[in-house]
């Protein structure tokens, strides 16, 4: 019996050696992927030294006498903080995820394939100029030496045993097509939508649902439109019934929610409005969230320009994003303009050729190969014509082209890198203006107290007819694309020193400016409106001033919807609803995480929203299926839906309810019941309870155990979509910027996560405090705390 207990301690004491033993193998094996933060890394690719200064967030300074040595330093900290990524990035968009995730991946890269990005991203890189060239290649050399200095592949490679593949130029140009694939439609979904509704409904009913704006409108250029459209005269009621018999799918379950999209905020003010003299930007761009980051934050010395440019740079590429060079700062927001359109084709042969302006056509095959991890490659097929590739059908079965400024060379190149040596308002338009990035509303500042507002990115030049916002016809020539519009053509405003810019997704300009930029999605313009009438307030701002606009959590659209709830619970006597008068009466109508009013006004119009305008929806859908998507064509139903419920048209009462009071009253019962469902109590419900972060690394979910260290904490938070505060789970304020050019010690930055995508790096979050918080905290990096030298192979 004793020699049997030995064996047992024995055998006991084996098992733990083994899971000691285990764990720090597989602590080794993470900690190698880790990035090298002190000592010297030779490499034959630099012409002088670089110093990188990282500060104890993990923030770069690097300090080289050449710029394509701090393009190669650049490239190095992004492989070594960010290759995974990276990769991510270049798969995304060139529709190559299946080779790491296998089948999984599959869908995905069949959708993105039909772009046939690869092949438009080496087109791209034989137009760039030299000087241009010889940067990027630099960086390329300092991505892969930074990636073959690790003692070991990225995690994330050993989690999906597979290996990284070397980082090429074109690469480059695949990560800026990412950005097209967040912040463009990629498949005609809102021309096909609102094509589908001009066919499928009656006139009024169309007019009625796409306004072109409202009273909500804050453009920089021309006034708000007024929302005049009358209450259709075909009943909601009606139009549910006749959607009886339609073939039955599974799209007919929608129901509205509010969206959120990627967008931004940016503002400026002249310098007649500062302390100094200097004009003032903010900046905070609306993305996923995600660990890590999209961004990584950096600063070098530009040599020949004599500064430091700082801010966030996009790990796969070697320009600064948004930031400060001390002479200008610069930041932007998706335009949301219209900079693609969607064909009809005309066809015959079972869809094999197809109508010109020179004749019949062959529709053209492509037959590629889809590498697949773990299994045999894909054969997949897609279909182009020379004005784009196949992306579907209509509702009519029709077949659809996408003409898109992602498909051309124009649409992706470096000229970005140039604003990091421009010393004025002056010199950074024609900049902008000849870049090729998603076009975005830009805003830029300079020390001499200027500002101005542009647009960067090409913008097509359309003629004919053409205004975009529903598929056309093009075979007979008459209407199309003529190139792209020239720089000195472009939309400018530039304003006093004692004015002010502002720029939230909303419609910025019009008349004839407009009908270059194009219809668009643009937002409904409430958060707009809200910045300008706080930028119109005051008449003189610190940094202080726009970080506080910055978290500005007031929900101003929410007003006249709270009223309206609590007019229709003044009389009431049940319990449930004299709770929901209590909590909507007490808050402060702020998107605060911790107000439980708020979150029920908002579900409060959310519901109305749905029990209207959501009726039409559901039919479109019942009766076209997956040709029609309400997502995107329902960004300014506030209009028609507060038109309903103001006026409470007797023939529109949305069925079962026989009038407006008694739909009113059961929405409001609804709401109770959804929030204390399960015995939860109405004074829990807070918005910070719903609206708690959820910002994950992309494997987090695959790996059981560990995933819950590949994560943020899921803290409650405030801001909301229609408010400056921009926040949802997993998406809002990526980074937030407020900067004066020239002041930049005084500059405050925040940015989600952290530097580096490593759990086990001190800088896996990094700052994310002061994000979650909105604390001041610097735009420059601090005091060095670690100290890495690149240096030529030969010193």
């Amino acid at each position: 019996m004793r020699r049997l207990g030995r064996w047992a301690g024995s055998l006991l004491l084996l098992l733990l050696v083994l899971v000691v033993a285990g764990t720090g193998f597989i602590y080794w094996q993470l900690a190698g992927s880790l990035a090298q933060l002190d000592g010297e890394v030779r490499h034959a690719a630099l012409q002088d030294a670089v110093r990188i200064d990282r500060d104890a967030q993990g923030i770069p300074m690097i300090t080289a006498t050449d710029r394509a040595d701090s393009a190669f330093a650049l490239g190095f900290l992004h492989a070594q903080e960010r290759y995974f990524q990276m990769d991510l990035l270049r798969r995304n968009s060139a529709g190559e995820l299946a080779g790491l995730f296998g089948a999984a991946g599959l869908d995905h890269d069949r959708s993105l394939r039909r772009h046939q990005f690869r092949q438009r991203a080496e087109a791209a890189l034989d137009t760039l100029p030299e000087a241009q060239r010889h940067l990027l290649d630099r960086y390329v050399e300092g991505v892969n030496a930074g990636l073959q200095e690790l003692r070991s592949q990225p995690f994330e490679y050993w989690l999906l045993g597979t290996e990284p593949e070397s980082w090429q130029a074109e690469d480059t140009y695949l990560a800026l097509y990412s950005m097209y694939l967040d912040l463009q439609p990629n498949w005609a979904q809102q021309e096909v939508s609102r094509a589908t509704m001009r066919d499928l409904l009656p006139a009024d009913w169309f007019d009625f649902l796409q306004p072109d704006g409202g009273e909500w409108d804050a453009p920089l250029q021309g006034e708000a439109r007024t929302f005049d459209a009358p209450i259709p005269e075909q009943s909601l009621n009606a139009l549910a019934a006749s959607t009886q018999g339609a073939p039955e799918n599974d799209t007919d379950d929608w129901q509205y929610q509010d969206p959120i999209a990627p967008g931004s905020n940016n503002w400026s003010v002249g310098g007649g409005l500062t302390e100094d003299g200097t004009a003032m930007l903010a900046n905070d761009m609306h993305l996923g969230l995600a660990v890590p980051n999209i961004w990584y934050r950096a600063s070098w010395v530009v040599p020949a320009a004599d500064r430091v440019v700082s801010g966030a740079t996009l790990p796969g590429a070697p320009a600064m994003v948004v930031g400060s060079n001390e002479h200008i700062a610069w930041g932007f927001t998706n335009s949301f303009g219209d900079y693609h359109d969607v064909i009809v084709l005309q066809t015959r042969n079972n869809d094999t050729e197809y109508r010109t302006p020179d004749g019949w056509a062959p529709i053209e095959v492509v037959t590629e190969q889809i590498a697949v991890q773990g299994e045999d490659d894909y054969e997949h097929r897609l279909r182009r014509t020379h004005w784009g590739p196949v992306v579907g059908r209509d509702h009519q079965g029709r077949l659809l082209v996408m003409r898109w400024v992602a498909h051309d060379p124009e649409g992706a190149n470096l000229n970005h890198l140039l604003l990091e040596s421009a010393s004025s308002v002056e010199e950074a338009l024609p900049i902008a203006q000849a870049s090729g990035i998603p076009t975005q509303n830009m805003l830029v500042a300079d020390r001499h107290g200027d500002h101005a507002w542009t647009l960067m990115g090409r913008i097509p030049r359309r003629f004919g007819d053409l205004d975009g916002r529903e598929p056309a016809d093009w075979s007979d020539g008459t209407r199309g694309w003529d190139g792209y519009l020239a720089p000195e053509d472009y939309p400018v405003l530039r304003p006093a020193q004692d004015d002010r810019l502002w720029s939230a997704n909303a419609r910025v300009v019009t008349g004839d400016w407009l009908q270059l930029v194009g219809q668009g999605y643009y937002a409904l313009g409430a958060r707009q409106q809200q910045i300008r009438d706080s930028l119109q307030a005051a008449d003189r701002f610190t940094e202080a001033d726009f970080l506080a606009l910055q978290l500005d959590d007031r929900a101003l659209l929410m007003r006249r919807w709270r009223e309206l709830l609590l007019d229709v619970l003044a009389d009431a006597e049940e319990t449930a609803l004299l709770e929901l008068r209590a909590e909507v009466e007490a808050g402060a109508l702020h998107a605060a995480a911790d107000d439980v009013g708020y979150r029920i006004v908002r579900r409060w119009r959310e519901q109305i929203i749905d029990g209207t305008t959501g009726v039409v929806f559901r039919h479109l859908r019942a009766q076209a299926g997956s040709a029609f998507q309400p997502g995107w064509v329902s960004h300014r139903l506030e209009y028609p839906a507060w038109a309903l419920v103001s006026t409470q048209p007797e023939h529109q009462v949305p069925a079962p309810h026989a009038s407006w009071p008694e739909f009113l009253l059961a929405v409001a019962r609804d709401i109770h019941a959804e929030l204390t469902a399960d015995d939860a109590t109405l004074a829990e419900q807070t918005w910070g309870e719903f609206n708690r972060a959820h910002i994950v690394h992309p494997l987090a979910a695959e790996i059981p155990v560990l995933g819950r260290f590949l994560r943020m904490p899921d803290d409650p938070l405030s801001g909301d979509w229609m408010l400056p505060r921009v926040q949802s789970p997993h998406i809002g304020a990526s980074q937030r910027l407020v900067v004066r050019p020239g002041q930049e010690a005084e500059a405050i930055f925040h940015m989600a996560t952290g530097q580096s995508g490593h759990p086990l790096s001190p800088f896996f979050d990094s700052g994310h405090r002061d994000w979650v918080e909105g604390r001041p905290s610097p735009l420059l990096p601090g005091d060095a705390a670690y100290q890495l030298y690149l240096l030529p192979a030969g010193d």
